[in-house]
């Protein structure tokens, strides 16, 4: 095989989002950064997992268009924008895609064929407009329902001759996926490693479903990534394999605590998480986190005090 160009890569963290979520903590009413990161080669480029408001995705479309133009020359122009990849069917990590989509016309949208299937689920009236429009009032989202073609059974698709290979797995959501890029040692891996923040438990509320993250970690691992680009994190934080053994390790912690109190209150285990992790953002998630494990409705009205 010929030499290939070798690919870049570049991320942009999208700063909190205020949110109406009827806590009057005001710590609980932000909506945690989000990583997106672009990979490219001489002529095209692959955006993971774009930001979920119109007005972050207008900032990164900005972002995008400079790192492209910056490699441009007389003789070349600029590299084109040829995929939009979904990391996994949660809302947060594609409802932006329109702006990104009208800013730079052909680019197309792909995913794993389980994720793909799993989309549509974010856009019912139970979701759509009981959960997210409310956290994200007053035409924060686009109404433009996003679809994503789903990659062939090999789950890889190619840029600029690079191979690059994807993984279905279960984290956070049932229909989650990392992305590898072997050229670059590199792993994407959405909400399957966190950095600095909460992680989030409301689905993954079962011992079973744990085990399945827990499970995902492992193939993260397997990859052996130099690299790797979590998805919730603070902007300072620099990615790394490090943060795989911190998600475990908040995993089985949670676990631990939360066995420990199973005959108490969903707000004593908020509290023994705090205590244990102060470093961490989202406080939000995290009560619906707790109170999910209690069984109790993860988005209602009380609060840990």
């Amino acid at each position: 095989m010929a030499h290939l160009p070798p690919l870049q890569v570049d991320t942009f963290v999208s700063p909190p989002t205020r949110i109406n979520t009827g806590l009057s903590d005001i710590n609980k009413q932000w909506w945690q950064p989000e990583t997106s990161t672009l990979i490219h080669g001489p002529s095209n480029a692959v955006l993971c997992d774009p930001p979920i408001t119109i007005q972050k995705c207008t900032i990164l479309a900005d972002w995008i268009d400079s790192i492209l133009v910056l490699y441009a020359t007389s003789a070349r122009p600029k590299k084109t924008l040829q995929f939009i990849f979904i990391t996994h069917a949660h809302g947060d990590h594609f409802f932006g895609a329109p702006i990104l989509q009208a800013r730079f016309p052909g680019v197309k949208i792909i995913a794993t064929a389980t994720v793909a299937a799993g989309m549509p689920e974010q856009y019912t009236p139970e979701m759509y407009e009981s959960v997210w429009k409310v956290l994200f009032p007053d035409g924060q989202l686009s109404e433009q329902q996003v679809c994503a073609t789903a990659l062939p059974a090999s789950n890889e698709f190619v840029l600029d001759g690079h191979t690059l290979k994807t993984y279905d797995v279960s984290a956070d959501h049932k229909e989650s996926s990392i992305l590898h890029v072997p050229s670059l040692d590199l792993v994407v891996c959405g909400d399957v490693v966190y950095g600095d923040c909460h992680q989030y438990f409301v689905e993954a509320n079962t011992p079973e479903r744990r085990r399945l993250w827990l499970d995902a970690l492992d193939v993260v691992d397997s990859l052996n990534p130099k690299i790797l680009v979590a998805s919730h994190k603070r902007a300072s934080q620099i990615d790394g394999a490090y943060l795989v053994a911190a998600t475990r390790k908040y995993i089985i912690d949670f676990e631990t605590l939360a066995a420990e109190n199973e005959a108490g209150a969903w707000q004593t285990l908020y509290q023994r998480i705090k205590e244990a992790y102060p470093q961490r953002w989202n406080d939000f998630l995290l009560e619906a986190s707790c109170k999910a494990y209690f069984s109790i409705d993860p988005f209602g009205e009380t609060e840990a005090t």
